[in-house]
């Protein structure tokens, strides 16, 4: 089936499109900010604006050890903690994860070129399919590659790499859109036209690297024919 999108659709230089999840897709990074100033509550710290900004895009097993070493808490069990933020992010998120502007109309025009679109998201499977199923989109998308599928997290290239292999098309003809620093990098290694999307969380991150700069999914949706033949 995947490869039939791909023959589908050679009027296009580009022939699928791969979103990140997580503060692309939906609000959540303030839902994530919640959750890690629960479990550091008790030591007395919460998170900075500018450690946040610095661990988005990476997987949980990377970023826990930075935040725990920035205050000191190198004697907790990442592992552990891991599990501890995750259960309490779960019980916020069940009160609803807001949608990014934009992600509705993209997804209608996608769905009228005829391209496939796949998730390549740090967050583990479960999260993903969780937040997919949400949105209501869990038998739209094509394809899902997740941070708990592959041996290296963004910056890496692997789950972009693995979006594609599992869309059936060559990376070379996906557009990619992330809204961090180590997601882009992880595009634009993978090959992949790359999209910035900053969100208010990472407006400062460096996107020199990304062939594309956008304020939001809506300049996507103004320019993606313009895309689709690049």
């Amino acid at each position: 089936m995947m490869e039939n999108y791909a023959i589908r659709n050679t009027q296009y230089g580009r022939t699928a499109v791969v979103f990140d999840m997580d503060g692309l897709m939906v609000d959540s990074e303030p839902l994530s900010r919640r959750a890690w100033d629960e479990v550091l509550r008790p030591y007395g710290v919460t998170i900075s604006d500018d450690l946040q900004s610095r661990i988005i895009g990476w997987r949980a097993d990377v970023s826990t050890p930075v935040i725990l070493a920035e205050f000191g808490l190198e004697h907790l069990d990442a592992v552990e903690v891991i599990a501890q933020r995750r259960a309490i992010y779960e019980k916020i998120r069940a009160g609803g994860i807001p949608e990014m502007p934009g992600l509705r109309e993209l997804l209608a025009l996608i769905a009228e070129r005829g391209l496939p679109w796949a998730v390549a998201t740090s967050s583990p499977r479960q999260h993903a399919w969780e937040v997919l199923a949400h949105l209501g989109l869990q038998d739209e998308v094509s394809a899902v590659a997740c941070g708990d599928e592959v041996a290296h997290g963004k910056p890496a290239p692997d789950i972009y790499l693995l979006a594609a292999e599992r869309l059936g098309v060559p990376p070379e003809q996906c557009i990619a859109m992330d809204d961090s620093g180590p997601g882009t990098e992880a595009a634009v290694a993978a090959g992949m036209l790359t999209i910035a999307i900053p969100n208010g969380h990472t407006t400062a991150a460096d996107f020199s690297h990304a062939d594309y700069v956008y304020d939001s999914l809506y300049d996507v949706v103004e320019n993606l024919d313009a895309l689709l033949e690049t």
